[in-house]
């Protein structure tokens, strides 16, 4: 009894620190936030790697310092991340500008504790705003109200004059 409710939580563990994945969608020309968290008392060092489809370089922060050094010419300018937040344990990235090319999985690794966080990024064309056409008969009920309404007051000022 002891040894299966010790594999169960130590499965559990285990989940927690596999891989997670999401799907975002987003639009041409927009951002999209990945996040990336994980328990700061944990960490022993600084440092999560972000990977588009296991190999292009999006970003690196490595010993507390993100670093586009080696950054794939496609995210150059693109990238953002928040490093007052890193001793937080936060390591989320935001692109910006999204392109067809963007589509993907985004991953962020955390070396030291075999942490693997994906998102899927889904782009799409951003939907057209529709406009209606303005009724033309809008503004015809009130008109017609006010004509009725002013009539009506004539005919009981005349039938009050009369009697």
């Amino acid at each position: 009894m002891f040894r299966s409710g010790f594999l169960i939580c130590f499965l559990i563990s285990l989940s927690s620190e596999a891989s997670v994945q999401k799907t975002f969608e987003g639009f041409i020309g927009g951002s999209a936030l990945f996040p990336c968290y994980y328990d700061p008392s944990r960490l022993k060092l600084i440092s999560a790697h972000w990977r588009l489809n296991d190999s292009l370089n999006v970003y690196d922060i490595l010993s507390g310092r993100g670093t586009d050094n080696e950054q794939d010419p496609q995210f150059k300018g693109r990238t953002e991340t928040f490093p007052t937040d890193y001793m937080k344990g936060n390591f989320s990235l935001r692109l910006r500008g999204l392109t067809w090319s963007d589509v993907g999985a985004y991953c962020c690794s955390i070396s030291d504790v075999n942490s693997l966080q994906c998102t899927t990024l889904q782009v799409k064309e951003r939907p057209r705003e529709i406009h209606e056409k303005p009724d033309r008969n809008v503004g015809v009920e009130s008109n017609a109200e006010r004509i009725v309404s002013q009539v009506l007051a004539c005919f009981f000022a005349v039938i009050l004059l009369c009697v």
